[in-house]
């Protein structure tokens, strides 16, 4: 839906749009926010985001184009789907002469085959995403999967999709799953590159990791760089096709919990800021460089939780979290996600059911068995999100000067290419909180404009931010449909502008997109 002519200014607001120009009543808070331009600031492109999805969903033959097509070209053509996770160890892969192989207990989560592959493939050519192939790598050193087994598979994805592989990931999280370090996991690196390139010759085919856990540190992420150019008989650029980090700022892991409130913390914001640009600032030290990814992310990591990951805090947080992730420059953003599941259906890690469970941060999920039966995927929070996202046009960040101190209440973001430019106002307070108030912002814009109009991203069902119910979710009045279809493009609403500046009242809890034009 990138559309917007030239000439226009696009600012998106996450609050709702009240009392334009209008005076600040008592329980409002006021801010101005001037736009200033930075050559040397990062850009919104085609392809910041897609979605990280189990190996195993890919094993049970649900990435197919009936099921997914639709909810892909609805965020845009130009998507990614990484392909692995935790369940990256616990697949059976069945190509070349191992084509018809039956799969060993251990491997819960599933056969993939040349079926899958057929699938995956007209999936692809219907919404125009691409892949990146998890391989794994524990159960290879540990001789469940041998290499040549991995390099089967590689060669039977490369020869059905081309080019739309665009890397091989090697494990994931190897710092939770191996005793290598960074200089073993870089050499295997290696191994596993060479004996893919002796397989398919030709194909300019690279390597993606480490994918190490979600710490705000970025240790092993540094370590593994550290290893790349202490190795001088390869180039990191000519060996990595991407350098993958995992990041989720809450946790549910054993006994951690969180909460809507801390989602939506300025603690939490300052915190991935931290996550980002660490990583942004370990890729720097590569030359030539290579693009960096987050390439598993979502809320809350351990599947979600409960009234916090389902909830509609994530269609801010996620639309919110995808502008701060692009800002930094980071290329990618994967939110991982279940393709087939039941909302609310959990199951243990232990259960043969597990890798296609439902997880409390899916972007879709069916309400029930019938209606998963018949492939009636509901849009959660998550994915309207992601949907506003796709409302924003390409351009250049700019500097709009929003203080730390702000962010409780605030966020801000800034975007201009050329005629058009982007600002994204952010209220994170719950309407349902005795003390939030609504941001009376006026914008002070890098150019002189006579009209505006704006898309809102708002939910009608009670609750605020803690709500459950997707249902009463629209961006611009529109819904997405259990099939993935839009109910309509979202419609855009008038907004005054005076010459160079704009005031808005942005409530708490929804969401904007307004376009300016001369």
């Amino acid at each position: 839906m990138r559309n917007f002519r030239s000439g226009l200014v696009a600012v998106v607001l996450i609050g709702g749009l009240t009392g334009l120009g209008g005076p600040v009543a008592a329980a409002d808070t006021a801010f101005t926010l001037t736009a200033t331009a930075d050559s040397a600031n990062a850009r919104i492109t085609a392809d910041e985001q897609g979605f990280s999805v189990e190996s195993a969903d890919f094993a049970h033959g649900f990435l197919t184009k009936t099921r997914l097509a639709r909810r892909l070209q609805t965020l845009g053509r130009h998507g990614v789907i990484r392909l692995g996770g935790y369940s990256m160890d616990l697949v059976w892969p069945a190509f070349g002469p191992y084509s018809g192989t039956e799969a060993p207990a251990w491997a819960i989560g599933g056969t993939v085959d040349q079926g899958d592959l057929d699938n995956l493939e007209e999936l692809l050519k219907a919404s125009g995403w691409k892949v990146t192939l998890g391989a794994p790598l524990k159960s290879v050193l540990d001789g469940s999967v041998t290499l040549d087994q991995v390099v089967s598979e590689v060669a039977a994805v490369r020869a059905t999709l081309g080019n739309d592989l665009l890397a091989v990931e090697l494990g994931n999280e190897y710092d939770h799953v191996t005793t290598l370090s960074a200089a073993d996991y870089y050499a295997t690196m290696k191994e596993y590159a060479a004996a893919i390139h002796a397989r398919v010759p030709g194909a300019p085919l690279k390597m993606a990791g480490p994918s190490a856990n979600t710490a705000t540190t970025n240790t092993r992420l540094d370590e593994f760089v550290t290893a790349a150019l202490a190795d001088t008989s390869t180039r990191p650029a000519g060996l990595l096709g991407e350098l993958d980090s995992h990041w989720y700022p809450t946790s549910h892991c054993g006994s951690s919990s969180t909460s809507v409130p801390v989602l939506m913390s300025a603690a939490t914001y300052t915190k991935a800021r931290t996550k980002l640009q660490g990583i942004m600032a370990i890729g720097a030290r590569l030359n030539p460089g290579v693009p960096m990814v987050v390439n598993e992310s979502n809320t809350t990591s351990c599947s979600g939780q409960a009234g916090v990951s389902n909830t509609y805090a994530t269609a801010l947080w996620s639309l919110d979290y995808l502008l701060q992730t692009a800002q930094t420059g980071v290329r990618r953003l994967n939110f991982h996600t279940s393709t087939a599941a039941i909302c609310g259906d959990l199951k243990p890690r232990d259960s043969a059911d597990y890798p296609i469970s439902y997880r409390f941060y899916a972007a879709f999920c069916a309400p029930d068995q019938a209606a998963l039966d018949a492939g009636k995927l509901s849009a959660a929070p998550l994915y309207y999100g992601l949907w506003a996202f796709r409302q924003v046009p390409h351009g250049r960040f700019l500097d709009l000067g929003l203080a730390d101190a702000d962010l409780g209440k605030l966020r801000a973001y800034g975007v201009a290419d050329g005629g058009r430019s982007t600002m994204v106002l952010i209220n994170v307070q719950d309407p349902m909180a005795s003390d939030s108030t609504a941001d009376v912002v006026t914008v002070r814009l890098p150019d002189a404009y006579r009209w505006g109009r704006q898309i809102t991203l708002r939910s009608a069902a009670p609750g605020g931010l803690g709500s459950v119910d997707a249902t009463g979710i629209t961006l611009g009045g529109r819904t997405v449909s259990d099939r993935g279809i839009p109910s309509g493009r979202p419609v855009a609403t008038p907004v005054p502008v005076d010459g160079t500046s704009a005031t808005v009242t942005v409530p708490p809890g929804t969401a904007q997109i307004i376009t300016f034009s001369r």
